[in-house]
């Protein structure tokens, strides 16, 4: 019996289709909720059916953290920045959100639900995200996870 590689299965095939979600309004404290009574660390953002955002772990725990301003210089009274005041400002207001939407990642990496499960894990590698949204014309599928991929042993080096 010839066994099939596992990293050409595609993500369809083990994708949780009843993974929690939330909705852009729902407060932060909401999420925390969702994630500590599901066991994820990690959810997608949908209004109408269709993704709008991730939020995870990682964007929560802004809220906690001590956010460092850049410094500047004053120099005859002028002030000169110095230091990436963008990322700053963004996580200032992450740190402030109480909504999801105000902390939730809006640029969120997807994948179809015929790719491989080895051009997921590609994706989860590359951009360092744990929690891969499946969408078909923005619209949400289900989620597929790093563990789910490692338990299936994908990511063994090719012999």
């Amino acid at each position: 019996m010839e066994q099939q590689d596992i990293r050409e299965l595609k993500v369809s095939d083990i994708a949780h289709e009843e993974w929690p979600t939330l909705a852009p309004g729902e407060t932060v404290e909401g999420a925390i909720k969702v994630f500590a009574e599901s066991g994820i660390s990690g959810t997608p953002v949908v209004e109408d059916d269709r993704l709008v955002g991730i939020v995870t772990e990682g964007d929560l725990i802004f809220r906690d953290a001590d956010i460092k301003s850049p410094g500047f210089l004053d120099i005859l009274g002028g002030v000169i920045p110095l230091g990436n005041w963008d990322e700053y400002r963004r996580e200032a207001m992450k740190s402030a959100g109480v909504t999801v939407d105000q902390v939730m990642t809006r640029d969120v990496r997807t994948i179809s639900p015929n790719a491989t499960l080895a051009e997921a894990a590609t994706i989860m590698a590359e951009n360092r995200v744990k929690i891969l949204p499946i969408t078909e014309n923005d619209t949400l599928r289900g989620v597929v996870t790093r563990m789910d991929i490692l338990t299936l042993h994908v990511l063994n080096p090719r012999r």
